[in-house]
């Protein structure tokens, strides 16, 4: 019978058991720490106030590196990438999408030789159709010229091509001009596609002319037109003993600088000059008075004619070629021949000249 030593499982004295926090120590911490318990002493540290709970490297890394796979698949995410680890997809999934990307890449191919075919086809098909013709020409605008006399002048030519024929229309208009002074401005525009519309603006009349016993319209750039008429407009002021353009271009000046209500007033402005005055004019008013004043001065002198003539006792003559006074014609006719001014009104009265005339 054999007997055996039984093992002990207890340490010996000199070893002390270990315990977790012994695992947890550095090298130098544990030579320390035998150091200071042969000579009886008792560390002057804490191994878990020092090192507190010690992670373990491998868990440290691992969690690195789930943060760093979790940041990157975000990354590919954004970025529309496939994650490493996931599988390529197979030749049957990508297919449809391959054959969405020809059809439409073969669709704008399509549209494009199309539209380079059809922009051509349309240009040509538009040049030989009637729409490229002038069909018509309609004139707006007009009071006194008549239509057909501004289509005669501008020559257009029926059914013929339309884009030149505008394109070329200065030329035209011109034509228009020319041909009719009271045509003041003239432009072409398209209308209903291949129509044409001529828009006028014409001069307006605001006198007329006495010769020859008839009467021939003043409009407003002081024109005179060749057209004679027996019997004047009514409410246009009649200009006598004028011969010379640039006369009446300046008396109509000085007419239209009056207020609406003197022009009104003024029935006849007759010119009548003499030696030491050449823009004398004598004007026969609507109610009875005649007034004597020179060209230049009609817009300053005239607005003192209301406050004149309210001041007169009865029908008479305001003189404002020098200065303003008034008589009536009674005193006129028995001063005959005693001054300039006075022979001038004689000779007026002696022709038998009443404002009622």
């Amino acid at each position: 019978m054999t007997i055996t030593k039984k093992e002990s499982n207890n340490p010996p004295e000199n070893q002390q058991p270990k315990t977790p926090a012994d695992e947890q120590l550095t090298p130098w911490q544990k030579a320390n720490l035998e150091y200071t318990q042969q000579r009886g002493q008792e560390p002057g540290w804490s191994p878990t106030v020092i090192e507190g709970p010690q992670a373990d490297p491998e868990e440290v890394n691992e969690e690195e590196t789930q943060e760093q796979k979790v940041d990157q698949e975000v990354d590919r995410e954004e970025l529309g990438q496939r994650p490493e680890d996931a599988e390529p997809a197979s030749f049957s999934e990508r297919l449809p999408k391959v054959k969405y990307q020809r059809q439409s890449l073969l669709y704008r191919r399509m549209v494009t030789i199309i539209l380079l075919l059809l922009v051509p086809l349309l240009a040509v098909i538009y040049y030989v159709s009637p729409l490229a013709k002038l069909s018509g020409v309609t004139v707006v605008g007009n009071q006194a010229v008549a239509a057909t006399d501004i289509v005669k002048a501008a020559d257009f030519q029926m059914n013929g091509a339309l884009w030149p024929q505008y394109f070329s229309k200065g030329e035209e208009l011109k034509q228009i001009k020319e041909s009719n002074p009271r045509i003041k401005k003239v432009s072409l525009g398209i209308d209903h596609w291949n129509h044409f519309k001529i828009q006028v603006e014409e001069y307006q009349e605001i006198a007329v002319l006495a010769h020859d016993n008839t009467y021939s319209p003043i409009l407003a750039n002081g024109y005179t037109l060749s057209e004679t008429m027996e019997n004047p407009t009514e409410k246009l002021p009649i200009l006598e003993n004028f011969t010379k353009q640039a006369t009446i271009v300046n008396v109509l000046n000085a007419y239209q600088s009056l207020s609406e209500e003197l022009q009104e007033a003024i029935s006849q402005i007759k010119y009548t000059p003499t030696s030491s005055n050449k823009e004398l004019l004598l004007l026969y008013m609507n109610d009875g008075n005649q007034v004597i004043v020179n060209i230049s001065n009609m817009k300053s002198q005239m607005k003192y004619y209301a406050q004149v003539a309210k001041e007169m006792s009865e029908k008479g003559v305001i003189d404002m070629e020098v200065g303003i006074f008034s008589y009536p014609y009674e005193k006129e006719e028995a001063t005959t021949g005693s001054d300039e001014e006075t022979t001038t009104s004689s000779s007026v009265e002696g022709d038998g000249t009443t404002p009622e005339e």
